[in-house]
């Protein structure tokens, strides 16, 4: 008996298709379901063969022909998370209701981030020029590079960046797919891209530059997010599988995957080999599970704390009339490169505005520098 596997949240998600065997999807966040204008009633009646299908989100249920087939079904490891948009009038109404109290904070770090900054932001869905792809997309490659330098670990993303960087283009202008940035004086500093399914936005690969980091970036990424996707009559926000922090934080339903195991009814050859595909997944999930908590174990025992402030002397902004005489360097240049960081957390620190700021360099040699704004400054000696 042939056996075909399917990913449904690949299918769901990156290519916006229902798989053909399928009738509809039924939504719990939603009463109405999506019929599947694929479905093939040739291929669903198909007695030769069975399907595996995997990653089946639990909001997301497909729904088969029951009088041709029958389903086994096996939970998977990984959980998901997502976050639910009826009832939510704004960004601003879904962090009131999920922070409470800490919703301040988040409003904070994006009013921190435009008092500091020139800050825009750009959603491109269904209309983008070639030139403008390319330039975000390497921008977004960049990101990602040197992101996960720093965490020391490997992108995923990055692997197979030839196939999105094809792919995504078409996606975008056909409303499969959008790209959403935050830019700095026109310099993007978030790039996203997002795949859209009858109305969910699932954010698929996102990076930021990480000389912005005190000022909390994805948060205002997600934000702002929820926001388009309110006003664009979206009613979830997908955020897939992995557990990560933010995840937990951001989400109102964490769900489960399903593995199911579809095979025609009536057949012994067809029962005979979804029992034994059914054993072999517990199996392989049951395996996954134990290799994945060593796995998460031996990460963190190699992880690289990067959680470190340099270290800052603040002074008396009438102290720097002395230091009129040293010279300012251009912290964006190559040659100064390294400064970039230091000088943005003095200004989420100091509440400085970018064009207020200067940095003075005092010691090439003890690479000592003076971080100078309108009213406060730091001496940095790396």
């Amino acid at each position: 008996m042939r056996r075909e596997n399917i990913d449904y949240f690949f299918e769901l998600f990156e290519r916006g298709i229902i798989p053909k065997i399928f009738l509809k999807v039924n939504t719990v966040n939603d009463s109405a379901s999506i019929i599947n204008p694929d479905y093939d009633k040739k291929e669903a009646e198909n007695l030769s063969k069975i399907y595996s299908v995997f990653f089946i989100p639990d909001y997301l249920k497909p729904s088969i022909n029951k009088d041709v087939f029958s389903v086994k079904k096996v939970s998977q490891f990984f959980k998901g998370y997502a976050i639910f948009l009826n009832g939510f009038s704004s960004a601003d109404a879904y962090i009131k209701n999920r922070f409470r109290g800490n919703a301040k904070g988040i409003r904070r770090r994006i009013k921190r981030l435009e008092s500091c900054f020139r800050i825009s932001y750009k959603t491109f869905y269904g209309d983008i020029e070639k030139e403008e792809y390319d330039f975000l997309m390497d921008c977004l490659r960049k990101m990602l590079i040197r992101r996960f330098e720093q965490r020391n670990d490997v992108s995923q993303s990055l692997t197979q960046w030839d196939r999105y960087q094809k792919m995504y283009f078409s996606l975008i202008n056909k409303k499969k797919a959008s790209l959403f940035v935050v830019l700095e004086n026109n310099t993007p500093i978030v790039v996203s891209l997002n795949h859209h399914f009858h109305g969910k936005l699932f954010s698929a690969i996102s990076s930021y530059d990480i000389d912005y980091a005190k000022f909390s970036l994805g948060s205002v990424e997600i934000y702002k997010k929820l926001d388009w996707c309110i006003s664009n009559n979206h009613d979830s926000y997908e955020m897939g599988m992995g557990d990560l922090s933010y995840k937990r934080e951001w989400c109102n339903h964490i769900y489960n995957f399903e593995h199911q195991i579809v095979y025609p009814k009536g057949s012994v050859a067809a029962s005979l080999s979804a029992v034994i595909e059914y054993f072999k997944i517990s199996i392989k999930e049951f395996v996954f599970k134990i290799a994945y908590v060593r796995y998460k174990k031996f990460k963190a025992s190699r992880k690289i704390n990067t959680n470190f402030e340099i270290p800052l002397k603040s002074f008396p902004i009438e102290e720097l009339q002395n230091d009129l005489d040293y010279a300012t360097v251009d912290y964006n240049s190559d040659e100064y490169l390294f400064l970039r960081k230091a000088t943005f957390d003095f200004l989420y620190l100091a509440i400085e505005h970018v064009s207020n700021v200067r940095v003075l360099e005092v010691s090439k040699d003890k690479k000592s520098y003076l971080i100078t704004g309108k009213s406060k400054m730091q001496k940095i000696n790396f």
